[in-house]
C-alpha cells in the first residue's frame, strides 16, 4: 500500500497538524457552535469553523510553518499517498480502493495536493482515521 511514505512520517505530519489546529482554535477563541448556527447540522460537516481552514493564523505562525515544512520535505509521491490516506479518513474512499485513490491523484497537481493537505484543519483526525482504516499500524 504505502511505497514512498512511511507510517512514522504520516504520524509526524498528524502531530504537527494537531499542534497547528490547537493554535488555530486558540486564535478563534473556542467559540460554541451555537454562536454560528441555530441548530447543529444533522449530516455532513459538524464543525462550522472547518471552512476557515488555517486562515485565522498568520502565515508566519510557527506551528503552521512546521506543518508546511514537513509536507514540503516529502516527495511528491509521498504527498500523494498522504492525500489518499486523508481521503480514506474523510470517508470519501475505502482502504480497499487504494489504487483508485492513487489514480485520482494523477489528475491533480502537486501544488493542489499540497494545498488540500495544508488547508485541512482536521488533517490530524483524517490521517489517523485513514491509517486505522488502512490497517497501517495503529
Amino acid at each position: 500500500m504505502l511505497e514512498d511514505l512511511t507510517v512514522d512520517q504520516a504520524r509526524f505530519v498528524a502531530i504537527l497538524a494537531k499542534a497547528a489546529r490547537a493554535e488555530r482554535d486558540a486564535v478563534l477563541g473556542h467559540g460554541s457552535d451555537r454562536d454560528l448556527y441555530e441548530t447543529p447540522a444533522a449530516r455532513g460537516e459538524r464543525n462550522p469553523t472547518s471552512a476557515l481552514g488555517y486562515d485565522p493564523l498568520p502565515l508566519e505562525n510557527r506551528q503552521l510553518a512546521a506543518l508546511r515544512d514537513a509536507l514540503s520535505a516529502l516527495t511528491p509521491a509521498a504527498r500523494s499517498e498522504l492525500y489518499v490516506l486523508t481521503r480514506i479518513g474523510h470517508g470519501y474512499l475505502v482502504a480497499d480502493e487504494w489504487h483508485r485513490g492513487m489514480q485520482e491523484t494523477l489528475s491533480l497537481s502537486d501544488a493542489a495536493i499540497l494545498g488540500a493537505l495544508t488547508d485541512d484543519p482536521d488533517l490530524h483526525d483524517h490521517l489517523l482515521k485513514g491509517l486505522y482504516e488502512a490497517r497501517l499500524g495503529l
